[in-house]
């Protein structure tokens, strides 16, 4: 159901935004029964374009990318929803149902592009917070229209637009550039769990990739577009669901 229009243009609507349905997760690949996790060359090529668009645009303190998977489904009329833990830092996210908030009472986190909207831009609201938790970020508005256009041309050309969606860039816990997001997912609970964590302590053999933004730094010819990893699914045991293992009760795993 559409909820919200971003922008109009002459009468016409030009970027629309809905909320997740069941199906718009179902069809996702699963973090623990799939290789989704596992980047190609072609992955690492179409998110290097990226980064030097977003860059171009002056957006790269607005959007990062983040692959598109899932760790469990919603039911009917529930929603993810990411809220911060201020002690120890790190936030849960979750299937909450939407009736549980007014109708302004969410803002949307994390988009995918909609495929089924042919002569518009189409979004689809895959993650959401509520307004205190935005800080000074502004929501998704009619501004962004242009600068999600030309993501998804860009996923388009690279035959990526069902691999990766886009994240406001938002630090409500803080992060210094020497830390990141650590995600472990219950399924008993369908429960995300994020924890702070230092980039040192992620080891690559272990981690699984997920966000990426990309900051401008001085070469020693011309400025340069670095990619960073912000968010990371953590391994436990086989997978990254902490209720898939076996060991003793009490056992502290972070998060994936």
């Amino acid at each position: 159901m559409l909820f919200e229009i971003l922008s109009r243009l002459g009468g016409y609507v030009m970027l629309t935004m809905r909320d997740h349905a069941v199906e718009d997760y179902a069809e996702l690949r699963d973090m623990d029964g799939t290789d989704v996790g596992e980047l190609s060359e072609d992955d690492r090529a179409c998110l290097d374009e990226l980064g030097q668009y977003l860059v171009a645009t002056d957006a790269w303190q607005r959007f990062g990318m983040w692959l598109l998977h899932k760790h469990f489904e919603p039911a009917p009329g529930e929603v993810f929803v990411e809220r911060t833990i201020r002690e120890p830092r790190g936030t849960e996210t979750a299937p909450i149902a939407r009736s549980a908030f007014a109708q302004q009472g969410l803002s949307t986190t994390a988009i995918r592009f909609d495929e089924s909207v042919s002569s518009e831009v189409g979004v689809i609201g895959m993650e959401f917070a509520e307004p205190a938790e935005f800080g000074g970020v502004l929501p998704l508005s009619d501004d962004d229209e242009a600068v999600l256009a030309g993501i998804a041309q860009r996923l388009r050309a690279h035959g990526k637009i069902e691999r990766f969606g886009v994240r406001l860039i938002r630090n409500p816990l803080g992060l210094s550039e020497h830390e990141l997001l650590s995600e472990t997912s219950d399924s008993s609970q369908r429960t995300l769990h994020c924890t702070v964590t230092g980039r040192g302590a992620m080891p690559a053999h272990t981690t699984i990739e997920t966000n990426w933004r990309w900051r401008v730094v001085q070469g020693e010819t011309a400025p340069m577009v670095m990619a960073e990893c912000t968010a990371g699914c953590k391994r436990v045991g086989e997978g990254h669901d902490i209720a898939h293992t076996h060991s003793p009760e009490g056992e502290d795993f972070g998060n994936d």
